[in-house]
């Protein structure tokens, strides 16, 4: 596992912990938020934690989220 880094995104911090998969964990105001993973057509989506399925939906903050640990990696 790689270490966690941190991305701004409209101007709220992120803690960002890489799991396996392309998933990320996401952590706000220091509590566990979200997991998150990008699909083979490099859509982001929330994972649901009761199925551990990506949840179809348009979520922007999502997408922010998934944009700005793209540019953190690159």
């Amino acid at each position: 596992m790689d270490e966690s880094f941190y991305v701004k995104v409209n101007g709220i911090i992120y803690e960002v912990i890489p799991e396996e998969n392309n998933t990320y964990t996401i952590f706000k105001w220091g509590a566990e938020y979200t997991q998150i993973v990008r699909n083979k057509n490099l859509k982001w989506m929330r994972i649901d934690y009761k199925t551990d399925m990506p949840i179809v939906e348009v979520n922007d903050e999502v997408e922010d989220i998934g944009e700005a640990i793209v540019k953190h990696l690159a």
